[in-house]
């Protein structure tokens, strides 16, 4: 009798054994598989930025926006027409070879509105406006583009561009 209940209980301890290893093996498993996705670089948060970062670029007049470097250049006449979007402002800075107003401009509205984190550029026609670069486009994971069609009138006079495109990339 005593040799049959030591055999049940060395059944019932390979079967435990059992049991938590293969409990183990789950464990170790969903960790891996856990850990392996938050490697993988949040696309959908940059591709988020980058269009709205566009879109608000593209939209928002500088008429609307409380910005003192704005209200400077209007003052001063660089700005001349405080109805155009911030990519029609950049846009003309860039056609009649004021890049550095582009670039000021385009550094002073951003500051704020992307993370510091990310990289991001502003290019027009090929030609790179404005770069905030923390990190190498290629040593990124993720890179976005944004591109927009830009027209417009320079100056308020019949001198017309467009059409023009802005292209706005964002990586992380």
């Amino acid at each position: 009798m005593q040799i049959r209940s030591l055999c049940g209980s060395r059944r019932g301890q390979y079967l435990t054994i059992d049991a938590f290893i293969a409990s183990m093996i789950v464990a170790v498993t969903l960790v891996i598989v856990l850990a392996a996705r938050t490697s993988i670089p949040y696309t959908s948060q940059s591709e988020t930025i980058s269009k709205g970062l566009a879109e608000s670029l593209s939209q928002v007049r500088l008429s609307e926006l409380n910005n003192q470097l704005i209200i400077n250049m209007s003052k001063n006449g660089t700005i001349t027409n405080p109805d155009n979007t911030i990519l029609q402002q950049v846009t003309e800075f860039y056609i009649v070879g004021n890049r550095h107003y582009a670039f000021e401009l385009l550094r002073n509205v951003s500051q704020a509105l992307i993370p510091n984190q990310y990289s991001f550029e502003v290019i027009v026609n090929n030609d790179i406006i404005y770069s905030r670069t923390i990190r190498s486009e290629n040593s990124s994971a993720v890179l976005v583009s944004s591109k927009k069609l830009i027209f417009g009138v320079i100056n308020k006079t019949a001198v017309v561009y467009g059409p023009t495109i802005a292209e706005v990339r964002i990586w992380q």
